[in-house]
């Protein structure tokens, strides 16, 4: 046989089996709505550690490690950043209150992609006289070794006159 003819041969039998091999498996589908309440599920137990004032619960079990935390002009980075001021807003508003509402999550088709949006309220003393200041927050969530964990948290207070405006207009 000639060179040429092998060659040919070559490429056919390639083909041939290239054609016969199984197809790569795809990849399941993602549950959307399942990963969406998951996500909903993680939002409830971090607020119980917030109101329970379990920093460290939030810093290792909520929070990614290189995290990024953004309130009206207060940024923080990573656990040691999140941890101390934590810490420190806790020492100095022992009274403190803060409770939140989802209102939206969205998770990419990837699955391990999300973000939540809702609204909270934070009372810096409690039942004390100082003002509850309400707002928006949004978090963006990551889901690593099937767990999610918070990656990116901010949120802001409503302006004065927003938060006295009735809803819708």
């Amino acid at each position: 046989m000639s060179g040429r003819k092998m060659i040919l041969v070559a490429a056919a039998c390639t083909a041939l089996a290239a054609g016969c091999a199984k197809p790569a498996p795809e990849a399941a589908a993602v549950d959307l709505a399942a990963e969406a309440q998951a996500v909903r599920d993680r939002s409830a137990a971090w607020l119980q550690m917030a109101q329970a004032k379990d920093v460290a619960g939030i810093v290792n079990g909520v929070f990614t490690a290189n995290a990024v935390a953004l309130f009206d002009g207060d940024i923080r980075k990573g656990s040691a950043e999140l941890q101390a001021a934590m810490e420190a807003d806790n020492a100095e508003a022992p009274n403190a209150s803060i409770s939140w509402t989802t209102s939206d999550v969205q998770v990419a088709a990837s699955g391990d992609l999300a973000y939540e949006l809702g609204s909270f309220t934070f009372d810096p003393d409690g039942a004390g006289e100082a003002a509850a200041v309400d707002g928006e927050y949004v978090t963006v969530w990551t889901k690593a070794d099937g767990t999610w964990r918070a990656a990116v948290d901010s949120g802001t207070a409503r302006k004065a006159a927003e938060a006295a405006a009735p809803a819708g207009g």
